[in-house]
């Protein structure tokens, strides 16, 4: 089991805490916001924090010719695939928990990163992995039906949970040389046309929300999510085995059902408390900290 440093934990809680919180606030600004204008606000959005982070702090931009390419395909899958994906499946998917289905994702990462990049699977990471699908399960079990009725949508988001591993286990072959605020800043260079040419081919207005639960939305991923989540994210990408931290985020979406209840009064079902207990069971198999930090 890997030793998570303290700077490590406080990450993770703060990426579980506000991606889950992120849940209801994206359904907030898409209530009155086109997906592909809220996607566009937020990409510029994380594009000027990196580089203004790098260029405040005399970081440098540059990124060796050898690794534009493992850079440009990392950016399609995390930044254009995942949006892109998601959204599709999202519109053809009826309202409801099936866009839980991109958790799929860590099943993903633990096969992808022991075929790429040689990670043990170890008893400990295949009974995580066992009790977190066990978890995303539960929490669709009363989606079953949507998802039949809607197949194409449904490989739509498992799909988008596909590029989103992928891309996580290429971005484990950066070397640590490479600072992640300028990997990321190039990331939204190279991954944000394709969002910007589905804005122009498929975007409408209006160009902003105008109740006070959409602009809150808007800017609390214009401000949090998509500047400090995203280098939150690819820190502990760097920092632990992808098949751990592929694991850990499984506690996202716990954490939005329980945001869901406090702001848009969702109600729970008795699975959905079967399901909590076996991801944070799951989390707790592959995440152990370290209580003197490095």
């Amino acid at each position: 089991m890997p030793v998570i440093t303290r700077r490590e934990l406080w990450l993770f809680l703060s990426v579980v805490v506000l991606w889950g919180l992120n849940w209801p606030m994206m359904k907030m600004a898409l209530a009155e916001l086109d997906f592909w204008l809220f996607r566009g606000y937020c990409v510029l959005a994380g594009l000027l924090w990196f580089l203004g982070y790098n260029l405040m702090a005399g970081v440098s931009l540059k990124v060796p010719r050898e690794y534009w390419l493992r850079l440009a395909v990392c950016a399609l899958c995390n930044v254009a695939g995942w949006s892109i994906l998601s959204a599709a499946g999202l519109n053809v998917l009826p309202a409801g928990r099936a866009g839980i289905l991109a958790y799929t994702m860590p099943l993903w990462v633990v096969l992808l990163s022991r075929f790429f990049l040689g990670e043990a699977l170890t008893f400990t990471r295949l009974a995580a992995i066992t009790l977190g699908m066990t978890g995303i399960g539960l929490l669709l079990i009363d989606e079953f039906h949507t998802l039949k009725s809607a197949p194409i949508g449904a490989l739509l988001m498992v799909a988008s949970g596909f590029v989103w591993a992928f891309g996580i286990v290429l971005f484990k072959g950066f070397p640590k040389s490479i600072p992640t605020t300028t990997l990321m800043f190039w990331s939204f260079v190279l991954g944000g046309w394709p969002i910007l040419v589905g804005f122009i081919a498929f975007g409408r207005g209006p160009w902003l929300p105008t109740g006070g639960a959409a602009w809150a939305g808007l800017l609390f991923n214009v401000f949090i999510v998509f500047g400090f989540c995203w280098f939150a994210w690819n820190e502990l990408v760097r920092a632990l085995p992808a098949q751990v931290t592929g694991i850990s985020s499984l506690a996202v979406p716990i954490v939005g059902f329980v945001s869901g209840m406090l702001l848009l009064g969702e109600k729970p079902h008795v699975f959905d408390y079967v399901a909590l207990l076996a991801i944070v069971c799951a989390v707790g198999l592959v995440l152990k900290p370290n209580r003197h930090g490095r």
